[in-house]
């Protein structure tokens, strides 16, 4: 900012900047025996290609179907199938939080809270 009588002025900002919050996805359901899938869809926050490395904490029940690292370009959604096969009846023991390691940009997370029916 430039003033005609007073001069230039100059800020130094200080920031911090804290991780996002986990982002709880829609319920997913399915019958025992059977399996359901659902995609996460991840954008670029920035203009820069970034590579996550996914993870999940419930692999008896949960499988995401990619490799080992993933790569997102700039305006470019990624698509992620995410498979869920029940093992008892109801939620018990049936909850995974997914995540996406990044040395770029802030880890992302996703939990979801799954539950399996029972139909006569």
């Amino acid at each position: 900012m430039y003033h005609e009588r007073v001069g230039e002025f100059w800020y130094q900002l200080q920031m911090c900047a804290e991780p996002p919050s986990p982002t709880t996805l829609p319920d997913m359901e399915c019958e025992l025996g059977r399996w359901t899938r659902q995609d996460i869809v991840l954008c670029a926050p920035t203009n820069d290609v970034i590579t996550l490395t996914p993870s999940v904490d419930n692999v008896n029940n949960f499988m995401l179907d990619v490799s080992s690292t993933l790569e997102i370009t700039a305006g470019s959604p990624l698509i992620i199938p995410l498979t869920f096969v029940p093992s008892m009846l109801g939620t018990s023991d049936q909850t995974a939080t997914i995540v996406f390691k990044s040395q770029q940009v802030s880890d992302w997370q996703f939990v979801y809270v799954l539950y399996c029916r029972f139909e006569m």
